[in-house]
């Protein structure tokens, strides 16, 4: 069985997305309160108004000072009885780092790497006081190997799974799993670098072993699994959903 927690709360970075709406939205029908999160207002209030039991939340994962409003907002909502925190929120763009602005690596490095630090370090305490927790974050196959035209994103993603691993390693005996998801190229928004190219697309579809893009909703049962009672031996691990790219 997949699905969890009846009564907990599931918080959602990057809930607008193609990625994390669909992980909200499975958490929501695996029984959850899902507190739909993401730095576009409008983007959070989409994905929770099509949920049964969900409420959006307007926050940068960069900033210290929102992340911890986030938190107490959330425990306004529902006595902030966080079980699980999804960790989806992304960003991507290609670039060389010799043409890199300082502030565009910064950008990088707060939202993939820095947001997750902000929001465990937020989230965790009340966790552990609780007995137990589960944290999922999603990173990518960038950050298991190197990538062209991606250095910074790249070297985000890697620390992230880095970071999951420290986490288990600190955690586990507190009752916490922290795992990581690596999701290869899913149909997405962030994918339109090579869609918008069906040449490069096709050649890269017939070197996968899976043939085509990963989903969303893929990923959103990857998400589930891990957070699942399935998976309470699952700790410290990285998942790989990549349609055999990694193989």
């Amino acid at each position: 069985m997949t699905g969890s927690a009846s009564s907990g709360i599931a918080v959602v970075t990057g809930a607008g997305g193609g990625i994390g709406s669909a992980v909200a939205r499975r958490l929501s029908a695996d029984g959850y309160r899902v507190a739909c999160v993401d730095v576009v207002a409008e983007a959070a209030d989409a994905t929770a108004g099509g949920l049964s039991d969900a409420r959006a939340f307007r926050c940068d994962v960069s900033s210290a000072a929102e992340v911890d409003s986030l938190r107490t907002e959330i425990a306004k909502w529902d006595r902030g009885d966080v079980r699980l925190l999804v960790n989806v929120a992304g960003l991507f763009f290609e670039h060389s780092i010799v043409d890199l602005s300082e502030a565009d690596w910064n950008r990088l490095i707060g939202v993939n790497l820095t947001g997750p630090f902000l929001t465990c370090r937020a989230f965790l305490p009340a966790m552990i006081a609780a007995g137990g927790g589960c944290v999922v974050n999603v990173a990518s196959t960038a950050g298991l190997r190197g990538s062209r035209n991606r250095a910074a994103y790249s070297a985000a993603k890697a620390g992230l799974v880095m970071l999951t691993r420290s986490l288990a390693l600190d955690h586990g005996k507190d009752g916490i799993r922290v795992n990581c998801l690596c999701p290869g190229l899913i149909d997405t928004d962030m994918a339109a670098w090579i869609r918008e190219d069906p040449a490069a697309l096709h050649r890269w579809e017939a070197s996968t072993p899976a043939g085509r893009m990963g989903t969303p909703d893929e990923m959103a049962a990857a998400v589930s699994f891990l957070a699942s009672p399935d998976a309470s031996y699952v700790q410290g691990t990285v998942l790989s959903a990549d349609g055999g790219v990694m193989a």
